[in-house]
């Protein structure tokens, strides 16, 4: 009863408005065509409209059509093309019924959909809400969408687009119009609100409040037109500033979208009112009186206004002449003037200054009027009321408190003691609430209230991506974005792909406490990144937004705050119109990711610093100058002191400069010190840093601001195509970067920064590129103190619509990310080149970008643009270029110097043949270096078992996951592209957990800067050659030291008591005093080794802080006994390494029987006998001659005998298409018998192997495996099956990682010691591991049984242990010629069943890794498996007890 009243009531109170109004609606039609067969003919009318009261009906027929893809009907401008204009297409497929629905703008976005009809009967409705497809609006075609086309005013209609013509039957095709009657066309009310500085509006005339100010472009000279208004239109979104010239006419109106002003052009009588560049920014700054503007009230109760401006010495008055799509004109008869009012974009209104690209700080008034969610989708509305970029720098009360803060102070990436600075720390438990998006974007929401209860929210930590917490689905895409390319709108996922939420929202809330002592302090509230786009609110008042998800945000808070608790809400967009330029090939994570915290300082005080020095080429004596900001934003009258001074290393006071400022301004002061000598410079060898202090003084003398930075005194120049630094050629050893955390996603934590940064150190790497945005800020403090040179990349990546970095409506995004980079991060020594960003195409926008960088900074600046040459990149660069390719460009490229952006893709088992690359790197003329894509591995423990404790599984394996574990793959093309590429994002040197492989060995191996050669045996000397640019091999930093080894094991270590230093670029021999004889047929080996010393002398920079005392950072291996050659040399060794030769044997004691039982398909072959310790054993065969078992002492040794297995798939396998097989056709060539005292039995494996079987008494077996050649290959080698329980291993081969033909310079000949379980090299998706090159011994021990089973080799051999059955990931498909399967096959080693078997490989040679997971070589020829001769090995295999100390007898 009370829903029945309740409706009643509504409906009367609806009748009574209508009775008032003395309205009603009604309809008009104008009939196009009415029972019209085309019978597959063109057709079409052009036909004038208004679609704000007008709309397209249509009931038509399909029964009739007959073909695929009919062009049933388009609407648009230009309906013959499929693109170019604003048009939407509809075709219809008569076989099913489907109906393909085409919306694409004049830019050539597309959004298409395809959806099934239940009959044949198609009624359509266009008007200025969307498209109706029989009664229903279809989402992705609504009028947010198609609002281009419905501001035209003249559209065609018909059919005349494609191949095939419609056959279907028009009932009507309509122009239908909706009038209002009875009570008038105007509205007796109005949605206008009185206008207010900074807020934004659609300015609409009076008369006609659903039009409103429009402009289609961001060029200059666009006349203004009135259309159709559409919320989500950009381009009819208009900032009403205080002016910055004019007190009697104070507006200044910007529009959103292009950052251009309103312009009166008064002083053009040949065009009308116009948009043009803001007279705040042209040349600096200039006024414009035809931009400065008055508003005269017409109606106070309405609030409509006259808009006019005084320019010419005229007053010139905007008009209006009432046709949709008409131009505002302009005129000096006040009584002519059109009446105007301001409609808010959402809503509300308010206070405060703002602009499209920042503020530079807020004014005293703590009213910013309010956000518009219209900002995420607005590519020039980059932020509001975000503070400029400065440098980053943590404000202390004086320098006594800033020193007493010892930790922060000698180490800046440390945590601020907040009981010593201005600063309050505010990462920690956040209140938290998820809201999944849609496809028509995020809404409003009043969470941020003051008093708002949100005691039934979720908590979480701050930083992390939210994903990590289980709140919605980590994307990963590679070449494409997320969501559909609708630029600037980020708001459609791919749901089809597994993209789920379309764009979320995380809210966050949290309480922050102001100390008392700040109360007549300024406070900022500072973000040092969040994904993508933020919304800040204090105390339930609108703060300000930013976009750029990886450089500062910060905003003041003054005002807003009170002393005591207040509330800080964060509204996080996951995607804004910033992620088009954000589409990295990464893992595509969401929240507040980095720091999050307070500082105060002074209200007048000093708020950025720039430091730069004018030097000699070497750096080591001139001038520092430090500019100093003074923001006097509330403009009083004060007057300040300014101090800096220069300390040395140890503290020591080397020089000072004072400035005064007095003023009401702010404004810039320069310190230039002058005559300095004997500077130590900075470089990634010596990173020597020198501390520059800031102090402020009040008027009274007294200190009220301090802070510190540490400087380093550097050069960086371009000379005959050779990057210098302090004038010496320097090259870049490299790696790219990625903010990833295996529990945090992409907030990575101080922790592991410097393990990062230290185990680079640890592996020579001396350059990192920030691929492919900024790092925090303290990285940058680490890379300067560690000595890291740094290729710093702007935040700027459309790889998914590479268009727009030569649109020049982004222009004023990418000069926002580029010059918040460079304002925040030039002072950092570490800095040796700007990266503009990546993978934009041609990107002329970055000739602008390059030009505004230029002003903040002169460092060279690059862009990888793939072998074309751009003026606006100072070095040429491309990306996984071939050995021969690199060698090409020895002498650099395009008149520049070449560097190898991105290198070695190290995919799964990589980084083959990096040696051959620096071999041509290190000898040009023209080449820097390059960098290897890339450091660590992005998988991370899955979020759904992490927020449970769990990350590994019951064999320890890590519960890593990938792109392919949330999102199909797909890789397309086109104006939509997909780029989910499943494991692609998996190319790390080393793990996700930051574990040391084998990937990393060989690269410190070949990163490093000594060379040894030249080892003379008989005199014990070597020669050492110095290839450091700027340190010198000398007894203060370093040791020599050198390890023998007898057969692998270690009989000496010692170090040269002295020696001559050997300066930078120069070479010199030198005699170890090794004491260690040669004796008999052992293998005796040597390591020369360069280990760090920590520094003794004063005031010189810990270069080793990243290294124990003691450590190896360069080494090479030479052999002090003679090598045997007769069976082949090894490839990659920096002596001559000989294979092992197995000497004749002679069983020492035992005894021997064979027999031959059954016949034919059941005969077996047995031998049999008793060992020299009484230990029976026996080994079996079958009748093709498979060994089927052997047992010693009752205990089996084997789960299956040898044969032939070319079983090996890695990622670097990419293009290449191997044979895979693990049996032959084995067949007994010679029958097993009796040959004195031992036995023999030869067996062929078909076509691929022969292997010659002696069997000797003491049990010792010897298998000589002789093999045919084949490229097609990835392995030449057997593969046989040990016994459950074999699981200690102990070897003598190349390790301690594992290693491959073109990988094992880092790597050494040892005896290591492991288990089959610790072999496994943790690839994110499982492929062939553990090989280890140049075997010489191998033992098993089983210590359950108490058997031993000892295998020595004479020949060419490697092996490899394990557990796991390698069929599941060598895998090849029909429909992949390229067999390029492991990025696109979801499997993880979880997955896999831990076998309790030992699988075991005895290769004579395993293919190359190469470097081919995404271009570069696949295998160099050196490196292939043979294709001619025929190649042996033997194998001697001998079982014991496992307590026998002996091996094998010889």
């Amino acid at each position: 009863m009370k829903t029945y009243i309740k409706h009643h009531f509504a409906a009367i109170i609806t009748l009574l408005v209508l009775a008032a109004t003395q309205a009603f609606a009604a309809e008009t039609k104008t009939v196009l065509w009415e029972k019209y067969s085309p019978n597959g003919a063109e057709f079409s009318k052009t036909q004038t409209i208004d679609f704000s009261k007008q709309s397209i009906e249509a009931e038509i027929d399909l029964s009739t059509c007959k073909n695929t893809n009919e062009n049933v009907l388009s609407v648009g401008t230009g309906i013959d093309e499929w693109y170019g204009y604003y048009n939407v297409h509809l075709y219809y497929t008569a076989s099913s019924k489907s109906l393909e629905l085409n919306w694409v703008n004049q830019n050539n976005n597309s959004v298409q959909n395809k959806i099934t009809l239940r009959s044949t009967t198609l009624n359509i409705k266009l008007n200025k809400n969307g498209l109706y497809i029989n009664g229903e609006l279809q989402e992705k075609y609504d009028g947010t969408v198609m609002f281009s086309l419905f501001a035209q005013t003249s559209i065609q209609i018909g059919s005349t687009q494609g191949d095939t013509r419609s056959w279907a039957t028009y009932k009507s095709v309509s122009l239908v119009t909706e009038e209002t009657t009875g009570g008038g066309t105007k509205p007796s009310t109005t949605p206008f609100t009185a206008p207010v500085y900074g807020s934004t509006y659609f300015i609409c005339p009076a008369d006609y409040p659903t039009r409103c100010f429009t402009v289609t472009t961001s060029k200059n000279d666009e006349q203004i037109t009135v259309t159709t208004k559409s919320d989500s239109n950009n381009g009819q979104q208009w900032i009403t500033k205080q002016g910055n010239y004019s007190t009697m006419y104070p507006w200044h109106i910007v529009n959103v979208m292009s950052s251009k002003a309103l312009d009166m052009a008064g002083n053009n009588t040949n065009v009308m009112p116009l948009q043009w560049t803001s007279e705040n920014d042209y040349n600096g700054g200039q006024a414009n009186a035809n931009q400065e503007w008055e508003f005269e009230e017409v109606d106070a109760t309405n609030h409509t206004y006259k808009i006019y401006a005084y320019t010419q010495n005229n007053t010139y008055y905007l008009t209006y002449d009432g046709t949709n799509g008409g131009k505002l004109g302009r005129t000096t008869d006040s009584s002519s003037a059109t009446a105007f009012g301001f409609i808010s974009t959402n809503g509300t209104s308010g206070g405060g200054t703002t602009s499209g690209g920042g503020t530079g700080g807020s004014t005293t008034s703590p009213n910013h009027g309010s956000f518009s969610v219209s900002w995420i989708s607005n590519q020039n509305k980059v932020s509001d009321y975000k503070e400029d970029a400065h440098a980053t720098f943590i404000p202390y009360a004086s320098v006594e408190q800033m020193k007493a803060d010892a930790k922060h102070y000698a180490e800046p990436w440390q945590q601020p003691d907040e009981s010593k600075a201005e600063y309050i720390n505010l990462n920690g438990t956040w209140k938290f609430k998820y809201v999944p998006g849609t496809s028509s974007g995020p809404g409003s929401s009043d969470f941020y209230a003051k008093d708002y209860n949100d005691s039934s929210w979720d908590t979480i930590r701050v930083p992390l991506s939210w994903e990590m917490a289980n709140y919605g689905k980590p994307v990963y895409t590679n070449t494409a974005y997320p969501f559909h390319n609708n630029a600037p709108n980020a708001n459609v996922g791919w749901t089809q792909y597994g993209v789920e939420d379309h764009n979320a929202t995380g809210f966050y809330r949290r309480t922050i406490t102001i100390p008392e002592n700040w109360k007549d302090k300024r406070v900022f509230v500072h973000f040092d990144g969040v994904y993508s786009a933020a919304v800040v609110w204090v105390n339930g008042k609108y703060v300000g937004y930013s976009q750029d998800s990886n450089t500062d945000a910060e905003f003041d808070i003054t005002g807003f705050v009170t002393t005591g608790d207040n509330q800080l809400s964060v509204r996080v967009y996951r995607w804004c119109d910033g992620s088009y330029l954000e589409g990295q090939d990464m893992w595509h994570l969401s929240g507040i990711h980095r720091d999050v915290y307070l500082v105060a300082t002074p209200k007048v005080f000093v708020s950025d610093h720039y430091i730069t020095s004018s030097l000699n080429s070497e750096a080591t004596s001139g001038s520092i100058s430090v500019k100093l900001a003074v923001d006097n934003r509330n403009n009083v009258s004060t007057t300040k002191t300014l101090l800096v001074s220069l300390l040395d290393a140890d503290g020591k006071e080397i020089a000072t400069g004072t400035q005064t400022y007095s003023g009401t301004s702010t404004t810039e002061k320069a310190i230039i010190i002058s005559g300095l000598s004997n500077l130590h410079p900075w470089s990634a060898e010596a990173p020597y840093l020198y501390t520059v202090v800031v102090s402020q003084k009040d008027e009274n003398g007294a200190e009220e601001m301090a802070f510190s930075t540490k400087y380093g005194f550097k050069t960086v120049t371009i000379s005959n195509k050779q990057l210098l630094v302090n004038g010496k050629r320097i090259f870049v050893k490299g790696v790219n970067t990625q903010d990833t955390h295996p529990e945090y996603g992409r907030a990575i934590d101080m922790e592991t920064m410097l393990k990062d940064i230290k185990m680079m150190k640890q592996a020579n790497v001396n350059t990192i590129r920030t691929s492919h945005y900024p790092r925090q800020p303290k990285m940058y403090a680490m890379m300067d103190a560690f000595g890291m040179y740094c290729v710093n990349e702007a935040n700027v990546e459309c790889h998914g619509n590479q268009g727009l970095a030569s649109n020049s409506s982004w222009q004023t995004a990418i000069n926002d990310r580029e010059v918040r980079m460079v304002k925040r991060d030039r002072n950092h020594p570490s800095v040796l080149f700007w990266s503009l960003g990546n993978e934009c195409g041609d990107a002329s926008d970055f000739s602008s970008a390059k030009t505004e960088m230029k002003k903040y900074d002169s460092r060279p600046i690059f862009y990888c643009n793939e072998d074309h040459n751009v003026s606006y990149s100072d070095l040429h660069s491309n990306m996984y270029p071939t050995v021969d390719a690199t060698s090409s460009k020895s002498n650099g490229a395009n008149g520049k110097p070449y560097f190898i952006c991105e290198y070695a893709h190290a995919m799964g088992q990589a980084v083959g043949n990096l040696k051959e690359y620096w071999d041509v790197i290190e000898s040009s003329s023209g080449i820097i270096g390059g960098c290897i894509w890339d450091w660590v591995d992005q998988s991370f423990y899955d979020p759904a078992r992490l927020v449970n404790g769990e990350k590994k599984s019951k064999n320890g394996f890590n519960y890593w996951v990938s792109g392919y574990d949330y999102n199909t793959v797909s890789v397309t093309y086109g104006s939509d592209p997909t780029g989910f590429q499943g494991n692609f994002l998996n190319n790390g040197i080393v793990t996700p957990d930051r574990t040391w492989t084998g990937k990393l060995s060989e690269v410190k191996k070949v990163y490093q800067y000594v060379k040894f050669s030249d080892f003379n045996a008989s005199a014990k000397s070597v020669k050492i050659e110095n290839k450091y640019a700027f340190m010198p091999i000398s007894s203060d930093n370093f040791e020599i030291g050198y390890r023998v080894m007898k057969d692998g094991y270690l009989v000496e270590n010692g170090k040269l008591e002295s020696f001559t230093t050997i300066d930078a670029g120069s070479s010199a021999t030198v005699n170890l005093p090794i004491k260690t004889s040669v004796e008999g047929s052992a293998e005796y080996l040597v390591n020369v080794e360069l280990r760090v010393k920590k520094p003794t002398k004063a005031n010189v920079a810990d270069w080793t802080s990243w290294a124990e005392e003691g450590y190896s950072i360069a080494d090479a291996q030479f052999s002090l006994s003679t090598q045997n050659t007769s069976n082949g040399t090894a490839k990659g060794t920096d002596g001559t390494m000989g294979f092992p030769v197995l000497p004749d044997y002679t069983s020492a004691g035992g005894s021997l029987s064979v027999s031959t039982d059954g016949s034919w398909t059941k005969k077996t072959y047995t031998v049999s006998g008793t060992d020299n310790n009484g230990k029976a054993y026996s080994i079996v065969f079958n009748s093709s001659g498979k060994m089927t078992s052997w047992t010693y002492d009752g205990k089996s040794l084997i789960n299956a005998g040898p044969d032939f297995n070319s079983y090996r798939k890695v990622d670097n396998d990419r293009n290449f298409v191997p044979t895979f097989t693990n049996s032959t056709n084995i067949s007994v060539s010679s029958a097993l018998k009796k040959n004195g005292n031992n036995a023999t039995m030869t067996v062929k494996g078909g076509s691929s192997y022969t292997t010659v079987y002696t069997f000797y008494p003491d049990g010792t077996v010897d298998m000589k495996v002789t093999f045919s050649s084949s490229s097609s290959l990835a392995r030449i080698g057997l593969g046989m099956q040990f016994a459950s329980g074999f699981e200690n291993v102990e070897f003598y081969a190349r390790g301690p990682r594992s290693n491959y033909s073109d990988r094992k310079t880092g790597s050494y000949l040892g005896r290591f010691t492991t288990t089959v379980d610790d072999m496994v090299d943790e690839m994110i998706h499982p492929q062939t591991f553990g090989d280890h090159e140049d075997l010489r011994e191998l033992i098993l021990t089983n210590k359950t049984e108490g058997v031993q089973l000892g295998v020595k080799v004479g020949g060419r051999a490697s092996f490899s242990l394990s557990h796991y059955d390698e069929t599941k990931w060598c895998i090849l498909e029909k429909w992949n010629t390229s067999a390029d399967t492991m990025w696109n096959s979801k499997l993880h080693w979880y997955d896999l069943t831990r076998n309790p078997q030992v699988y075991a490989h005895f290769d004579y040679m395993q293919r190359g890794l190469g470097n081919n997971s995404c271009g570069g070589d696949g295998c160099l020829s050196q490196y292939m498996c043979p294709s001619s001769g025929s190649h042996t090995y033997t194998l001697r295999f001998k079982p014991q007890s496992a307590e026998s100390v002996n091996v094998v007898a010889e």
